[in-house]
């Protein structure tokens, strides 16, 4: 689970716009309903305010995720996915300078399947915020890429530099899991379970539907969602598990790929006045899309 770990923190700016604290309460009970209204109106009251851009594009995002996971609804998918990406993207244009909208547009990638695309969104992420959590995410990408030394390493390098024993030991349960050892993968669980429950009750920012008591509870959560399931393929089959892929239509790939060059298209024109923070906008793959 990619830490962005935001929006509970979102009420703690002084001049904080009053809906934020009320889409937080409905966030948390997955009424996503009360959280676009009271986000919206925000916005409309406070339209360069970062945090409500930022809140509002997650809030939108599962709504895109609930449409096509639960609803098989393309088209609202499609629809609530550029409106997330388009607050993402606004946020990013107030404030250059935020790791966040980079975080964020990464979780999208993840789900999507594009690991090259989350891993630049996370070196970015981590280029304007050298957090410690920065590290960790790194760590999660690299082993979902299957590059398991690399995962290693950066999460050794999250534990180190301080990132908490929460994420440091959710990529050390999925490591352990990815190499077959069960054991210490439930052992991990366990202390999660315990002592940083929040860790386990979200895949890829979406709601778990109860919080997992078990190992393998929550790698079946895991199996079935496309945001986490097909990265761990060969370890969900050692459960008896199938990975669950998204299933979508052609023209929603290609209506996905042009929201991705719209959208590397905006960062450039963002960061082409700031080329001081470094941020890496294209990959190779950039030159096949029509």
């Amino acid at each position: 689970m990619l830490w962005v770990g935001l929006v509970a923190g979102l009420t703690s700016w002084a001049c904080a716009p009053s809906g934020l604290e009320e889409a937080r309460s409905a966030l948390r009970t997955n009424d996503l309903r009360t959280a676009q209204r009271e986000l919206e109106r925000d916005r409309e009251s406070h339209p360069r305010s970062v945090e409500v851009r930022l809140a509002l594009g997650e809030v939108y995002y599962r709504i895109a995720r609930d449409a096509l996971d639960w609803e098989g609804d393309e088209g609202r998918y499609l629809a609530y996915l550029e409106r997330s990406v388009d607050e993402f993207l606004v946020a990013a244009t107030l404030d250059p300078k935020s790791p966040q909208p980079h975080l964020y547009l990464a979780v999208m990638d993840v789900y999507r399947g594009e690991l090259d695309a989350a891993l630049r969104g996370l070196e970015n992420s981590r280029r304007l915020g050298p957090t410690p959590v920065a590290d960790t995410n790194l760590a999660e990408i690299y082993l979902y890429r299957g590059e398991i030394e690399q995962a290693k390493h950066w999460n050794q390098e999250g534990d180190l530099r301080g990132a908490g024993p929460g994420p440091v030991t959710f990529n050390r349960m999925l490591i352990r899991w990815h190499e077959g050892d069960l054991d210490g993968a439930r052992r991990d669980f366990s202390i999660l379970s315990a002592r940083h429950p929040e860790m386990i009750r979200t895949i890829n920012l979406a709601p778990l539907p109860l919080e997992p008591r078990s190992f393998e509870q929550f790698a079946g959560y895991c199996c079935a969602s496309p945001g986490c399931g097909p990265y761990l393929e060969d370890a969900c089959s050692g459960l008896g598990l199938v990975a669950r892929r998204r299933e979508v239509s052609e023209e929603t790939l290609l209506q996905e790929l042009r929201l991705e060059m719209e959208k590397r298209r905006r960062l450039h024109d963002i960061y082409q006045q700031r080329k001081e923070l470094e941020i890496e906008v294209e990959g190779d793959e950039a030159g096949s899309a029509p």
